[in-house]
């Protein structure tokens, strides 16, 4: 989940199974609480190969700044999801951004939880979607 080199099972300062300290995961969770957003949502969509508009979730975290550094250290230290550049308009500062969405949103969030402040309660609803199944 997390990439090559990941410390699963073992214990001391890293958090089990991601290879991560405590503190780096410290780190991302309180930039994704001032940065980031949560989109937990239902939406009524119509698909091409069936006659009735049906309820589909839209679950997603993402992270947008002109500071395309953070959002590469965002990828590289928890390897999910993708980044790239954000369409912005004219005259504006290019921006980047991290995304992922639907179960590499539930690890992200279940990994961010005990440390998040501002989005705990929409990252617990999305571990609560994914675990009530």
């Amino acid at each position: 989940m997390f990439g090559p080199g990941t410390n699963v099972g073992k214990t001391g300062n890293k958090e089990q199974g991601t290879g991560m300290k405590d503190s780096e995961i410290a780190y991302l969770a309180g930039l994704f609480d001032g940065e980031g957003s949560v989109m937990y949502k239902q939406y009524l969509e119509k698909r091409k190969n069936r006659p009735n508009p049906c309820l589909c979730w839209r679950i997603r975290l993402e992270v947008a700044m002109t500071d395309k550094k953070t959002i590469e250290y965002i990828y590289d230290n928890l390897m999910i999801g993708w980044w790239g550049p954000r369409t912005v308009k004219p005259g504006r500062l290019p921006q980047w951004r991290w995304s992922t969405s639907f179960q590499g949103a539930r690890q992200v969030a279940k990994l961010f939880l005990p440390h998040s402040v501002t989005k705990k309660e929409k990252l617990k609803k999305i571990v609560d979607h994914y675990e009530s199944r």
